[in-house]
């Protein structure tokens, strides 16, 4: 294949594909200072986000300006929440605290074990439930299970418990 050759009016060969898009680093650092994450520096630079993504791939100075930014934004703001504690502000001392030593500082929540005695509350239950039954026939039991109790005298007697009797 022949190489292309410049015309007789002497002009460069164009180059084939897109331009390259130069990303102003001091622009992504103070953006990156912000808060704000690759896509986000995307939108505010007018680029597409495979174009932040390549120049990071691309450049190890480009992820650094990157996470340099994100240090400073986290150092301004840790700045003046200290200082907002120390002047007295009481949320931001007890944010802070809460966060810099969870073991000290961190709500109490305090976990109550109730145990709850079923056969108590089954005899409550046939106490309450005597006088409604008394003027109504006998109820009959439809496929009684044996008890799982080991005394007799337990609250739930099925057929099999009374045939034993």
């Amino acid at each position: 294949m022949e190489q292309k050759t410049p015309k007789k009016d002497n002009k460069p060969i164009k180059k084939v594909g897109r331009k390259r898009i130069d990303i102003d680093l001091e622009q992504v650092e103070n953006l990156a200072s912000r808060g704000l994450g690759t896509t986000q520096i995307a939108r505010a630079l007018g680029v597409s986000w495979s174009t932040i993504d390549r120049n990071r791939k691309r450049s190890a100075e480009f992820e650094e300006t990157i996470k340099r930014g994100k240090a400073k934004g986290l150092a301004q703001v840790t700045n003046s929440l200290f200082t907002s504690a120390t002047d007295g502000n009481v949320t931001a001392q007890i944010f802070y605290l809460k966060n810099q030593d969870a073991k000290t500082w961190k709500d109490r929540v305090e976990n109550v074990h109730a145990t709850i005695n079923l056969n108590d509350v089954l005899s409550g239950a046939k106490d309450r439930l005597h006088g409604y039954n008394t003027d109504r026939l006998k109820a009959k039991e439809i496929n009684p299970l044996p008890t799982t109790s080991k005394e007799m005298n337990s609250l739930v007697i099925n057929q099999t418990d009374k045939k034993k009797k």
